[in-house]
């Protein structure tokens, strides 16, 4: 008998827990800052690239460049922005299935950035050496 009390208790708790993680865990997201902005490589305007910033402690937000390089940046579904604070950034465009940005721009960034309350245009000028 205590071992189906226990048995449905586990089953209880995992329901319980399921739930709130399906739902967010009622945890609230992080303050956000709109963020758009311009990537180049060598002057040109980068089209079709993949843009993440990625803080230390939160989801990551990311986007693709538009034809003129544009990109505008996305938390998650239909929240656009990125988490406050201090980022890595990731510039990666595959082409062939092959990366055609400098390793310093993605697998090996040295790219950074800070996004602060409010609106922010951070834009980045690449060079492919």
């Amino acid at each position: 008998m205590q071992s189906i009390q226990g048995l449905c208790k586990a089953v209880i708790y995992f329901m319980i827990i399921a739930s709130l993680t399906a739902c967010g865990g009622g945890i609230a997201p992080p303050e956000l800052g709109q963020v758009t902005g311009k990537v180049t490589l060598d002057g040109v305007p980068l089209t079709d690239a993949s843009v993440t910033f990625m803080p230390e402690k939160v989801r990551a937000s990311s986007c693709m460049t538009d034809s003129e390089g544009k990109f505008d940046l996305v938390y998650i579904r239909d929240e656009k922005g990125a988490a406050i604070g201090h980022h890595k950034v990731i510039v990666s465009k595959l082409k062939n299935e092959t990366e055609v940005i400098p390793e310093e721009y993605n697998s090996e960034t040295e790219l950074t950035a800070d996004v602060k309350s409010g609106t922010n245009e951070i834009n980045f000028d690449l060079t492919s050496k």
